[in-house]
């Protein structure tokens, strides 16, 4: 950045667009979740691990497995 340009206001741009999604959960998968999140926090102290990571984690890795399975039936 040169002297005379000035940084731009506001959030940066994102390298990838995320949609939104509403998702109801029952109370013990909600726990069970949690349960990982505290379980992440644990062996990575230094990580901040949130409930929306923690479920793009899960979501990725069961999606994954499952491709895998359906791929080698």
């Amino acid at each position: 950045m040169s002297l005379l340009e000035t940084p731009k206001r506001g959030r940066p741009k994102k390298e990838s667009v995320m949609d939104t999604l509403a998702v109801r959960l029952p109370d013990d998968l909600v726990k069970q979740i949690d349960t990982y999140v505290d379980r992440l926090q644990c062996q990575l102290p230094g990580l901040n691990v949130t409930r929306a990571d923690a479920i793009r984690q899960l979501l990725a890795i069961g999606l994954r497995e499952e491709t895998a399975r359906l791929d080698t039936t």
